[in-house]
């Protein structure tokens, strides 16, 4: 199974996820010993979903054979340090204002972490409407003037933004890319039970593979009856003037500057070194941004007319809908997996429908 299964879920305050290993099969079919978080029987490292001013209660069971923890940077309270292998602990907090989130085992890091003990906890608001009543995913008493003008301009009467409001509500207006990457030899070495010193992991990984979400290459493009869970989170898709959000996080070792064609993106929100979230004071529209260790930055992809394309051209009357446009990454050897298979990296697509 992919390290990371990720599907929309709804809010909870109570979780309860397993720690185990498990094989995960690559994007060339290789299959490589990793670790996971389990909240169930078939959902690895899931997405959490909570919901602000909530007490959040987690109960996490070690079921390996070597201790572990529970950490989420950013957010005071939710850690457990370490976890004996076979026992349970549990940890409670208060959730913190509305953003996107890691969970990581910060046990020997970053070695477990990059095993594939990591996955998203998202915060919904308590209010998410600007003052004058347009819906954000983030807290009104948190929103930045600049981002709030934005979800105010989106359908809205702006002839830049004809089209719809951001819509909490419907799950295809949201989106997450969760990027990470995999070494096999650190796998295979902590599978073998051999020594691996987590403070050489940095100085001696060497990447071959690169997911989002779990997976790579074609698999996060595919859409509709045949997409998994975790591919229906990753590709957007809709008409001009549907807003989506899009969470972006890595939780690996290596770098990556995210590039989309089609649109810029509007830089929401951005995390510092030790996982404080914070909304933009100024935004900036990008098609690349650069994602480090542990970095999470929010973005909207505004479904706007693609800017290359004339307005005496639009709607298109001579291409076939929908128009499809890649995202990569600008760090090239992300794109390759096993050590130079092109393009079944950490690459997928978005696709604009139709217009108005």
């Amino acid at each position: 199974m992919p390290v990371s299964q990720l599907s929309a879920a709804t809010t909870s305050n109570y979780f309860a996820l397993t720690i185990a290993p498990a094989n995960a099969q690559m994007i060339d079919g290789v299959m490589v010993y990793v670790l996971a978080y389990f909240r169930d029987s078939t959902l690895a490292s899931a997405e959490l979903r909570v919901r602000e001013g909530q007490v959040i209660t987690i109960d996490v069971i070690n079921n390996d054979v070597a201790p572990h923890g529970f950490d989420i940077p950013g957010i005071p309270g939710a850690t457990i340090p370490q976890i004996a292998a076979g026992a349970t602990a549990r940890v409670s907090f208060v959730a913190p204002p509305a953003g996107s989130f890691l969970y990581v085992d910060p046990y020997k890091a970053p070695l477990n972490r990059i095993l594939g003990l990591h996955g998203p906890f998202i915060v919904e608001p308590a209010n998410g409407l600007t003052t004058t009543g347009s819906p954000t995913p983030f807290s009104q008493a948190k929103l930045t003037p600049q981002v709030a003008a934005v979800f105010n301009a989106l359908g809205g009467g702006s002839p830049r933004f004809p089209g719809n409001k951001w819509d909490p509500v419907d799950p295809t207006r949201e989106k997450l890319w969760l990027f990470s990457q995999t070494d096999p030899l650190v796998n295979a070495a902590v599978a073998a039970k051999q020594t691996v010193d987590p403070a050489k992991v940095v100085s001696t990984f060497l990447p071959r593979y690169f997911t989002i979400n779990g997976l790579s290459g074609f698999d996060t493009a595919v859409h509709g009856t045949h997409a998994s869970p975790q591919a229906e989170r990753i590709m957007a898709s809709g008409r001009q003037g549907q807003p989506t959000l899009v969470r972006t996080m890595n939780a690996g070792l290596a770098t990556h500057s995210v590039h989309i064609h089609g649109n810029h993106c509007m830089i929401l929100t951005d995390s510092d070194a030790t996982g404080v979230h914070h909304l933009e004071s100024n935004v900036y529209e990008r098609d690349v941004w650069m994602l480090k260790p542990m970095h999470r930055i929010d973005v909207l992809l505004p479904f706007e007319r693609p800017p290359d394309i004339p307005k005496a051209a639009w709607p298109m009357k001579e291409e076939p809908w929908p128009l499809r446009y890649v995202m990569h990454c600008h760090c090239e050897m992300s794109q390759t997996a096993g050590g130079g298979n092109y393009p079944m990296g950490a690459v997928t697509h978005w696709e604009m429908t139709g217009p108005l």
